[in-house]
């Protein structure tokens, strides 16, 4: 009996950190994304690092860490590899738009209290 209680507890831990877990946002590229709020906005930062290539002819090269995006209360966007940008949502989600790059949350809304007035 009482392995069958230390089978059900290990068994109902593992479900509540699957839960937990799944509260990351997850982009169209398939990375995932903790959440956390500032007087400015939203901070996206990726669970995992990333790499990039940056194309730039004979100036081409990989950038390496962890992806931080950032989400301003007036609809901008901040990336360190793709500069400024802007964010919007609509019922499938939200995405933010740089210039060079889409990044697609789709069906994943911000609870965060902001992008009312951000929507496309």
């Amino acid at each position: 009996m009482m392995k069958l209680a230390c089978i059900l507890t290990a068994f109902t831990m593992s479900s509540m950190q699957a839960s937990a877990q799944s509260a990351n946002y997850v982009s169209s590229f398939g990375d995932e994304y903790s959440l956390a709020t500032n007087e400015n906005g939203v901070v996206l930062r990726s669970i995992y690092p990333k790499a990039w290539f940056i194309e730039n002819g004979a100036n081409s090269h990989v950038e390496k860490g962890y992806d931080v995006i950032y989400l301003g209360k007036t609809c901008d966007a901040y990336h360190k590899v793709f500069g400024k940008g802007s964010w919007d949502w609509a019922n499938g989600g939200f995405r933010v738009v740089f210039d060079k790059i889409l990044f697609g949350f789709p069906r994943q809304e911000l609870n965060a209290g902001i992008g009312m007035n951000c929507q496309n």
